[in-house]
Order: C-alpha cells, then sequence, then structure tokens
C-alpha cells in the first residue's frame, strides 16, 4: 500500500480518495432509496388495510341497521363498493341544469337539493334529466320532475295480512 501511495502523485491520490467516497456515497444513496421506498410500501399496504376494515366495518353496522330498521336488502346490496367522485357528479348535475330555461332561484334552489343527495339518486336525476330533454320536454316540468326525485322516498306501509273468512 505504501508503495502505490509513493507511486502516486498527490492529484492522483485526491482522485482515488474521491472515487472511493463517490463510491460509498453511491451505496448509502442507493440503500437510503430502497429503504424508503420498502417504507412507503408497507405505510401504503397498512393504509389500505385500514380502508378495507373500515369499509367491511360500515357495510356490517349498515347491514345490522338493515335488518333492524327493515330496510330493504337489495337497495343495500346495489350499493356500489367505489362510489363515483361526487364532484364530477355535482358537476354533472349543474350542467344539466345550466341547460334548463326557467329562473335561475328555481334552478339554484333544485340543484341545492340535488347536490345533497347521495351518489345514486344523483345518477338517478342525471339520466332522468338527459331523457327528458331528449324527448322534448318543457323545462318547468323537467325540473318538477327533479324535484319530486329530491324529495326524501316515502315509507311504505306494512302490508297487512289479508283474511277471508266464510258467511
Amino acid at each position: 500500500m505504501d508503495t502505490l501511495l509513493e507511486r502516486l502523485s498527490s492529484s492522483q491520490i485526491v482522485a482515488v480518495i474521491s472515487i472511493v467516497v463517490g463510491g460509498i456515497v453511491t451505496v448509502v444513496t442507493i440503500f437510503s432509496l430502497t429503504k424508503y421506498q420498502l417504507q412507503s410500501l408497507a405505510d401504503d399496504t397498512a393504509l389500505k388495510r385500514e380502508k378495507q376494515q373500515a369499509e367491511l366495518t360500515l357495510r356490517t353496522k349498515m347491514l345490522e341497521h338493515a335488518k333492524t330498521s327493515g330496510a330493504s336488502l337489495d337497495a343495500l346490496l346495489a350499493l356500489d363498493s367505489t362510489p363515483p367522485d361526487l364532484d364530477e357528479q355535482n358537476a354533472e348535475l349543474a350542467k344539466r341544469f345550466g341547460m334548463l330555461e326557467s329562473s335561475p332561484d328555481e334552478i339554484e334552489r333544485t340543484l341545492t337539493r340535488a347536490m345533497a343527495l347521495d351518489a345514486n339518486r344523483k345518477q338517478t336525476i342525471i339520466n332522468v334529466i338527459d331523457e327528458l330533454i331528449e324527448s322534448g320536454a318543457d323545462h318547468e316540468p323537467i325540473l318538477a320532475a327533479v324535484r319530486g326525485l329530491c324529495s326524501p322516498p316515502v315509507p311504505r306501509e306494512k302490508e297487512v295480512p289479508v283474511s277471508v273468512t266464510g258467511v
């Protein structure tokens, strides 16, 4: 080693030291980036797991609520596991309402009510407006139909069994 250092000039020694230190820095950087990516992957996996647990808990509570309140399980099963982006749906609603020729106050009131609904009912309203516009319906009846869709559903009366008695 001493003979190697004796043969090299001072600038060559600095170059060798720079190469060795640069190699060490490169190895440490690669190690750090790999460790960061693995930690990021672990965090992402944990976050997805927590999200799945929360969705499972929510669905379980919804089923329990449906069981106790007598709500329709068909309506719960029809729920989409990934609801559409609400901003996109609200934008679509606003576009549809913007096509209507009515008083701005009436459009604003109805649009506000429609935007407060769940994703499935919003999509229904968008489809209804599209179909009514295509069929050439006037704008006031379209708003009236949408207001009807914005109302909460009327609960069905429990069916009473009818008994037939002999006379």
